[in-house]
């Protein structure tokens, strides 16, 4: 069976919301179910375009709300080093995060992803930032990328590598 544009087999826009396909997929099925003179397959293909066009509404959906609109984004290659073993590092960069808003990615002990909102420091940060960690001879290199949502005033490479230095001095490395 060809699988026909879902919208057109509904003979609605495809703008429509979840509610409008419903109703197109009930006014449809009153032709075209078997009961009333139609095929099973034409009831086929209609059941089919109702839950390929809830699907594709749903990811539009979803897309919409996951991916901010950057203003800028900044790279930093090499930002800072800090002396213990990625792992270690990694840890205690999880503890920042968690401190400094919530972590969307991590991939242990080479990634981490996190938001950052704070407003206890000059300027207040409201942003994200990716830090790639590499081992270095018994150290770690941290490498960030920052960004900022449109709604927000910005946020600089240098304000989030400060404001992470001075976290991570923060902790008791000793235990």
């Amino acid at each position: 069976m060809a699988t026909r544009d879902p919208f057109a087999v509904l003979l609605i826009d495809k703008t429509a919301s979840a509610q409008d396909i419903r109703r197109a997929w009930r006014e449809r099925a009153r032709t075209v179910h078997p009961d009333v003179g139609g095929s099973d397959a034409a009831m086929q293909e209609l059941n089919e375009a109702l839950r390929k066009a809830l699907e594709l509404v749903e990811v539009a959906k979803v897309q919409k709300l996951v991916v901010p609109v950057l203003v800028r984004r900044q790279r930093d290659v090499s930002s800072f080093t800090v002396d213990a073993l990625p792992a270690e590092c990694f840890e205690a960069l999880l503890l920042v995060a968690g401190i400094s808003g919530a972590v969307s990615y991590e991939e242990p002990p080479h990634q981490l992803e996190f938001s950052i909102h704070d407003s206890g420091v000059i300027g207040a940060l409201h942003g994200w930032c990716r830090c790639d960690l590499v081992p270095e001879a018994g150290a770690t290199t941290v490498s960030l990328l920052v960004g900022a949502e449109a709604s927000s005033q910005g946020i600089s490479v240098e304000e989030v590598r400060d404001y992470l230095v001075a976290n991570l001095n923060a902790i008791d490395w000793s235990n």
